[in-house]
């Protein structure tokens, strides 16, 4: 486990204890295609990095139609938990299931914060995890309230190629707030728009 938190580019700012330390109370988990991590009504006291592979965060609208939140990929390496981790108590909601078969490390979040308090340079990558979370989330929002679905569309192209590429078309139709119908009807403008700057 040493060996491999060694490699990986997150924990390279790390000191060698303080990777020991982690690994010490990490839990390597392979989820497979469609499997699922958390389900509705679950505890869920962990954090988790994603190493490799695609997840999707959703739960379910009043009419029971899956809403999509995040769709975190290997490329966006930070410590994940449940949204509902930084909301006050209530009902959970949540799902965070697999979209392709993906490698994740657990730790228990109550023995990560005391780790974090000891050695600064886990506290410094948990700080920065959290930043990133709010930075995505605030550059979502943003875009919701000033873009255009098409908008939307282009620069999710650009920015999560390995998610458009991995991901069902009708998670990131949802994940982007339009109708599987609209992306497919954007798509083919897209196409269509290529193919003559071709000619």
């Amino acid at each position: 486990m040493f060996k491999t938190f060694r490699r990986m580019d997150c924990f390279k700012e790390l000191s060698d204890e303080e990777i020991q330390v982690l690994a010490s109370i990490s839990t390597p988990k392979l989820l497979r295609k469609k499997e699922k991590l958390l389900e509705p009504g679950q505890p869920f006291n962990h954090l988790f990095i994603l190493t490799s592979g695609l997840l999707r965060f959703y739960f379910d609208d009043e009419n029971g139609v899956e809403i999509n939140t995040f769709l975190p990929s290997e490329k966006e390496v930070a410590f994940m938990e449940s949204p509902e981790s930084y909301s006050p108590e209530g009902a959970k909601k949540y799902t965070i299931q697999a979209v392709i078969d993906s490698q994740i490390f657990l730790f228990n979040k109550e023995k990560f914060e005391q780790i974090a308090f000891q050695h600064k340079g886990i506290y410094n990558l948990y700080l920065k995890s959290l930043k990133q979370i709010i930075s995505i989330l605030s550059a979502r929002t943003e875009q919701f309230c000033r873009s255009s679905p098409l908008s939307r569309y282009e620069d999710f192209l650009n920015s999560h190629p390995f998610v458009c590429q991995n991901a069902n078309r009708k998670y990131i139709a949802n994940f982007l707030g339009i109708t599987p119908n609209s992306l497919s009807r954007i798509t083919a403008r897209d196409v269509k728009k290529k193919n003559q700057r071709k000619k």
